[in-house]
């Protein structure tokens, strides 16, 4: 009963997004077919990722934490580099981009004892740093694809992060800061890990931005010249 259940939830909530992209083809967005695909493809990698959650979880070996990181970085790559021209260059620079992201965020963080360093933490946290910063240069590609330059696609890139911290605790209520809030945790200590989660995401999407710009305009420049 409590599969159908939730079969039955999660059917209601794609209907929505059906909707969305019905109303998406109807005025000839582009995103319909996308945002489809997308529907259908999260419920299966969430369902694969329940399967081997726990057996990453027990992972104690830094160097598997490291590949499983860069492997983050390497799928998030190939979705921003579909929104550029130059696919494969994208794919590169954007995979070192996010990986900079990372070693610049996470390793500090660890450090300092802002975050753990097992991998109930770090992965996690890994992953959103390349989500992130995925969707920023993906902004910023598509931003320079019509025209823009690169200062004017970051700024674009960033204003969703920017934004949502501007209104965190306002009208933005972070699953972190909720959770913990729920688990009965002081609420300085769930403010300050929902936090420290949001200023890692604005600096490491702004860090795989810089570092993803300025790898293509030299790869591009040098294939011109």
């Amino acid at each position: 009963m409590a599969l159908q259940d939730t079969i039955i939830g999660l059917m209601a909530a794609w209907l929505l997004l059906a909707g969305a992209a019905y109303v998406a083809h109807r005025h000839d967005l582009g995103l319909s077919r996308a945002m489809l695909i997308a529907s259908i493809r999260g419920p299966i990698q969430l369902v694969l990722l329940a399967f081997v959650l726990h057996w990453v979880f027990d992972i104690t070996a830094v160097w598997m934490q490291i590949i499983i990181m860069i492997a983050f970085c390497f799928v998030a790559a190939q979705t921003s580099a579909s929104h550029h021209t130059h696919t494969k260059q994208a794919w590169l620079a954007t995979s070192i981009g996010l990986i900079c992201g990372c070693a610049v965020t996470l390793p500090w963080l660890a450090w300092t004892g802002a975050i753990d360093s097992n991998t109930r933490a770090l992965i996690p946290l890994a992953s959103m740093v390349a989500a992130n910063g995925m969707n920023a240069v993906s902004m910023m590609f598509e931003r320079i694809k019509q025209g823009g330059n690169a200062g004017e696609g970051m700024r674009i890139a960033l204003i969703p992060t920017i934004d949502t911290l501007k209104v965190v605790g306002l009208v933005h209520m972070p699953g972190i800061f909720v959770g913990m809030i729920l688990a009965g945790s002081p609420p300085m200590q769930a403010a300050s890990a929902q936090l420290t989660v949001l200023y890692m995401i604005v600096a490491s999407s702004f860090t795989a931005c810089m570092v993803t710009f300025l790898l293509m305009k030299h790869w591009l420049k040098a294939e011109t010249s």
